[in-house]
C-alpha cells in the first residue's frame, strides 16, 4: 500500500533526525574523548544509561498504559531485560572506549562486520546456515576488514580489541534479544526499554567506572569544569533523543529501507570524520581498498537478507471428517462398505 503524504514526512523527518543525531553523538564522542582528552567513556556511558531512564520517567510513571504494567513486566521479563541491559551497557562502553585511542572511520569499518559475526552465531544458536550469495558477501566482508585493518593493527591493538568485542557483544544481543523479549508481558516499545534497562545497565558499569575512572574524572572536572560537565548533560540530551528515533526508524522503515539506512549513515560519517577531524590523511591504499571492499559487501549482504523471499507457512491441518460421514463396514464379514446417507 502506497505512503500517504503525511506518512512520507513523518518518515523523512525520521531519517533525518536519526542521520543527523548518529553523526552528531559519534563525532561528539570521538571529539571529547579522543582528541580533546576526557578520557572517562565509562563515566560517560553510565550517565547515558542513568539519564535516559529519568528523563522518561514522568512518562512512565504518570501514563495509566504504561504504570498499570511496571509489575506485571518485571515480574514476568527481569531475566531477559537484565541480560539485555548488562550486554547493551558493556558493548556501548567498550565502543565509546576505543574512541579514546583510535579514529572514527576505523572504528566504523570494524563495525561494518557485524553482519559476520550475527551469521556465525545464527549458525551454533539457531542453525541458520547462509545461502551461497550471503556467505560470497560475508567472505568479502572479512576479507575487507582485515585489509583496513591490518596496518592500523601496528599503532592501535586496543582500540580494535575495544571494537571487537564491543561488535561481538552487540551481534549476540541482536542474536538473542528478540528470543528473550518475546515473553509474557509482549513486545515492549523503545521508550520502556530504556526506562527499565537503563538502572540495570547504570548499576553494571558504576563500579569499573569508579574503579577505573574515578581519580581521572575528578582531575577533569577540577581543571575542565564547564567542558567535562556540558559534554556529560549534552551527550546525555543527544543519547536520549537519539535511542527513541533509532527504534521509531526500525518501526517506521521497511527492513530494506533499515539496512540502505545504515550503510548511508557509516559512508557520511566516514566523510565527516575526515571533514572535520582531519581523519583518512594517513590511510594507505590497502585500508582504501578494504574499506570499499567492507561497505559495498556489507550493503549487498543487507540488501540481500532483506529480500530473500520468507518461508512459506506450514500448511494448516485438515479437519476431521464428522462422525456422521465417517465410512461405515456393514454386512456379515464386512463384505462392502456402504457410505450413509448414500
Amino acid at each position: 500500500m502506497a505512503m500517504t503524504s503525511k506518512e512520507l514526512v513523518f518518515a523523512v523527518f525520521i531519517i533525518t533526525m536519526y542521520l543527523v543525531l548518529n553523526c552528531a553523538l559519534n563525532l561528539l564522542n570521538r571529539w571529547a574523548l579522543g582528541l580533546y582528552g576526557l578520557r572517562f567513556p565509562l563515566v560517560m556511558t553510565a550517565s547515558h544509561m542513568i539519564f535516559g531512564a529519568c528523563a522518561l520517567s514522568p512518562l512512565m510513571i504518570l501514563n495509566e498504559s504504561y504504570s498499570s504494567r511496571h509489575a506485571h513486566v518485571i515480574q514476568n521479563d527481569w531475566k531477559g531485560l537484565s541480560i539485555i541491559a548488562v550486554m547493551n551497557g558493556f558493548q556501548i562502553a567498550c565502543n565509546n572506549a576505543s574512541l579514546t585511542v583510535m579514529e572514527l572511520s576505523m572504528n566504523q569499518v570494524i563495525r561494518a562486520a557485524i553482519p559476520v559475526l550475527v551469521a556465525l552465531i545464527a549458525i551454533c544458536v539457531e542453525s541458520k546456515v547462509p545461502s551461497k550469495a550471503e556467505v560470497a558477501c560475508l567472505a568479502v566482508i572479512s576479507i575487507g576488514v582485515m585489509l583496513a585493518v591490518w596496518e592500523e593493527s601496528k599503532n592501535a591493538v586496543l582500540g580494535i580489541v575495544l571494537t571487537v568485542v564491543s561488535s561481538v557483544m552487540q551481534s549476540i544481543q541482536m542474536s538473542v534479544t528478540g528470543r528473550l523479549m518475546s515473553g509474557k508481558s509482549g513486545k515492549l516499545n523503545s521508550f520502556q526499554m530504556t526506562f527499565y534497562t537503563g538502572p540495570i545497565a547504570f548499576a553494571t558499569l558504576l563500579p569499573f567506572a569508579f574503579i577505573t575512572e574515578f581519580n581521572i574524572f575528578v582531575e577533569s572536572v577540577t581543571k575542565k569544569p564547564i567542558a567535562s560537565l556540558g559534554f556529560l548533560l549534552g551527550s546525555c540530551c543527544v543519547a536520549v533523543v537519539y535511542n527513541v528515533v533509532l527504534f521509531q526508524s526500525v518501526g517506521t522503515l521497511s527492513s530494506v529501507g533499515t539496512a540502505i539506512l545504515g550503510n548511508v549513515k557509516i559512508v557520511l560519517l566516514l566523510f565527516l570524520s575526515s571533514l572535520i577531524l582531519g581523519e583518512l590523511t594517513g590511510w594507505s591504499a590497502n585500508q582504501f581498498l578494504g574499506c570499499v571492499l567492507t561497505f559495498a559487501s556489507a550493503g549487498a549482504y543487507s540488501y540481500i537478507k532483506a529480500t530473500a523471499p520468507k518461508p512459506a507457512p506450514a500448511p494448516a491441518p485438515e479437519p476431521a471428517p464428522a462422525p456422521s460421514q465417517q465410512p461405515r463396514l456393514e454386512g456379515p464379514g464386512h463384505g462392502y462398505i456402504k457410505q450413509e446417507g448414500v
